[in-house]
């Protein structure tokens, strides 16, 4: 209705797992994962683990560099979660048994994710009586922008209708000229921390970014 522009892949595709309660049933992931996110990186592959609200740590296991139908010719047997759990260890050679621990330590919910965006700056002209947002208007990279941008798109529309309540045009135009340049500057943020993640040397990159100054 408002754009012909579609979701492409990146290139990336993420295996989803979790550990719930995993204060009380692995105590020990727990103190290495800590109380937020815990990251490994390594050559084209990460674990990436997130505390939520309820207990639960979800991992995402993403490959890097592979087509769009990787998960068909990845060997993981999504229908069998035990066998799936220890193909993704397999997936991982060489890395350290506290980090496959993490894997192994995970319910049955694997989830096979594959990660597409719409163009940087997606912009469309503005049309009475329907709008979008959130990854609807701008789907970027997950490196953390995107729910974000969500949650303010949410709360900027509602604040523009609230503020033209006889005249919604104007208030979406009103919305989108100010989210149309929000999410552009954080798409472009997004991108360039993909390209981080992805690079050869992702780890030591990652290291300096979170260095102060």
């Amino acid at each position: 209705m408002l754009t012909d522009a579609r979701p492409a892949h990146i290139g990336q595709n993420v295996v989803e797992v979790g550990i719930p309660d995993i204060d009380r049933t692995h105590p020990d992931l727990a103190a290495m994962v800590g109380r937020g996110n815990y990251w490994v990186l390594g050559n084209g592959l990460s674990l990436a683990a997130q505390r939520n609200g309820d207990g639960r740590v979800r991992i995402g296991i993403s490959f890097y560099h592979t087509a769009e139908d990787w998960f068909a010719t990845s060997g993981i047997p999504f229908d069998d979660p035990a066998a799936a759990r220890a193909r993704l260890i397999d997936l991982l050679p060489g890395w350290d048994s506290r980090f496959t621990a993490l894997i192994a330590a995970c319910d049955d919910t694997v989830v096979p994710r594959s990660i597409t965006t719409l163009p940087v700056g997606l912009t469309w002209p503005s049309t009475p009586g329907v709008t979008l947002l959130g990854d609807a208007a701008h789907l970027m990279p997950p490196v953390g922008e995107g729910a974000n941008m969500a949650l303010l798109d949410g709360a900027l529309l509602g604040l523009a209708l609230a503020a033209h309540p006889d005249d919604f045009p104007v208030a979406v135009k009103e919305y989108e000229r100010e989210m149309f340049e929000r999410t552009s500057t954080a798409a472009r943020m997004s991108v360039e921390m993909q390209e981080l993640l992805t690079s050869p040397d992702a780890a030591q990159k990652m290291l300096a970014f979170f260095q102060p100054g």
